[in-house]
């Protein structure tokens, strides 16, 4: 652009400078009109120059404008895909770590569901199995000799109640707590029930076995010979194990929920261990061989 100006305005001075010199040299032959000054035009000279240059100068910035908007448009779109690659990988890191988490959920899931059946498994061959066998007699024998009876730590027992009832009665070591304990037989099943301050007690037990309905999962878990389970309740806990061959239970039911004996189930586990005395009646003695 520079060097194309430069040619032009050395060829119009060329030009207006060789105007000049001929006016001069030449002679007039005839009258003629006064030619223009010279300094006429090389003013008009100046001004085309001029004009080349500012018109150069306009083209210059124009140009450089164009540069750095297409130099900005290159950039914002190098940067916006930059960001569309940054968002997609994220995308797709959060996709897979999605995918790992709820696979990883599902095998945790999964694993615990196994362990759970093959508990519940476990408590309900112990259950069958006890009820397979029936009542163990002679464990039960020992149990009552061990125990002294335990003719007088019920005194309030019915007695009818008490000879109706076909298998060993278990009863826990705590006189106070059973001196109004209650007894209510249907042969093959009883359950006593005692009050305590704020609670209700009660003590069961049955070779009668109930299956469970088909895919209903038993949310117990067995622990220790007798198969200890324990259970939340509504109100309360519920523990039930298998001895001589009978399925037992202790329950206890609080009035208040933030009662500690009902919270958790220390105070029912406890009670559990203490219910070791053993009682047999009348039809129990002659299912054990021992007459009436």
């Amino acid at each position: 652009m520079r060097l194309l100006t430069g040619l032009v305005l050395g060829g119009i001075l060329a030009a207006g400078a060789l105007g000049a010199a001929s006016s001069q040299t030449r002679a007039p032959t005839t009258a003629a009109p006064a030619a223009a000054p010279a300094t006429n035009r090389t003013t008009d000279i100046l001004k085309l120059m001029q004009q080349a240059a500012d018109a150069a100068a306009k083209a210059k910035a124009a140009q450089a404008r164009a540069d750095a908007a297409k130099a900005e448009a290159d950039k914002r779109a190098a940067e916006a895909a930059a960001n569309t690659g940054a968002q997609a990988a994220q995308a797709e890191a959060d996709r897979k770590a999605a995918e790992a988490k709820a696979a990883s959920d599902r095998q945790a899931a999964a694993a615990a569901q196994a362990e759970a059946d093959r508990r519940a498994a476990e408590a309900k061959a112990q259950r069958a199995a006890a009820a397979g066998r029936g009542v163990d007699w002679p464990a039960a024998i020992g149990g009552v000799r061990a125990s002294g009876g335990g003719e007088g730590l019920a005194p309030n027992l019915n007695r009818a109640a008490v000879d109706k009832t076909k298998v060993p009665i278990l009863l826990p070591t705590d006189a106070k707590l059973m001196a109004g304990a209650r007894i209510y037989s249907f042969g093959d099943y009883y359950t006593i029930t005692a009050d305590a301050p704020g609670a209700g007690i009660s003590l069961s037990g049955t070779t009668a076995v109930v299956p469970l309905p088909a895919g209903t999962p038993l949310k117990i878990t067995p622990m220790g010979p007798e198969g200890a389970t324990s259970q939340r309740t509504v109100d309360g806990q519920l523990i039930s194990f298998v001895r001589y061959g009978v399925l037992y239970t202790v329950e206890v039911r609080c009035d208040a929920p933030t009662d500690p004996r009902c919270v958790d189930d220390n105070y029912a586990r406890g009670l559990a261990a203490k219910t070791t005395t053993v009682v047999m009646g009348a039809a129990a003695r002659a299912a054990a061989g021992l007459g009436g």
